[in-house]
């Protein structure tokens, strides 16, 4: 027997956007929020996201017609992908990553004097271990734990296996505990 896919609207929506511009738009209204999440979950900053987001959509608009993927699915890893991308070169162009972390440091004494309620996470202590592991790393995490993407779509994204998804993620978990570890380490010795 024959495995027939089931096309959504979307599905459809994906298909006509290669020579529609309405149909483009509609994709964009689906999308901008969860790559703009994305970008600032990546970047730390919504300014920053907000012109990588733009990007990303530039380049979606520019490369549709040869975009070859029929899904919704296809459409969204293809997306998160130059989402990813962009995010890498923005830090790596820029040379952005210490000015980054400077500001976490800085946002994190600035948001430990605003609240001393302890069942609130740390963001800036979280971000600055996080910044400390490698991009592809940080894109793993932020797709995983941020946009909650399944491990099988992880892996189309940046184009790994599933099991070297996972025991990836698996030594980067490992590693964001010793960051944190030794971040909140360095914070007991000073007080």
């Amino acid at each position: 027997m024959a495995n027939i896919e089931k096309t959504t609207v979307t599905d459809d929506l994906v298909l006509r956007a290669r020579t529609d511009a309405d149909a483009l738009g509609r994709l964009y209204e689906l999308y901008y929020e969860r790559i703009f999440r994305f970008c600032v979950h990546r970047l730390f900053s919504k300014e920053v996201a907000e012109d990588v987001t733009a990007a990303v959509f530039l380049a979606v608009a520019a490369k549709m017609h040869n975009f070859t993927g029929r899904t919704e699915q296809d459409f969204r890893n293809w997306l998160y992908a130059i989402a990813a991308n962009n995010a890498n070169a923005y830090i790596r162009k820029a040379s952005r990553r210490n000015e980054l972390l400077q500001q976490a440091t800085a946002s994190r004494t600035e948001a430990a004097d605003c609240t001393d309620d302890a069942s609130q996470p740390d963001w800036p202590t979280l971000y600055t271990a996080i910044s400390s592991l490698k991009p592809k790393h940080q894109t793993i995490l932020t797709l995983r734990f941020f946009e909650n993407l399944q491990i099988q779509e992880i892996a189309k994204i940046i184009n790994a296996k599933e099991s070297t998804v996972r025991v990836t993620l698996h030594r980067i978990l490992r590693t964001l505990k010793n960051n944190l570890q030794s971040i909140l380490d360095g914070e007991n010795r000073d007080v």
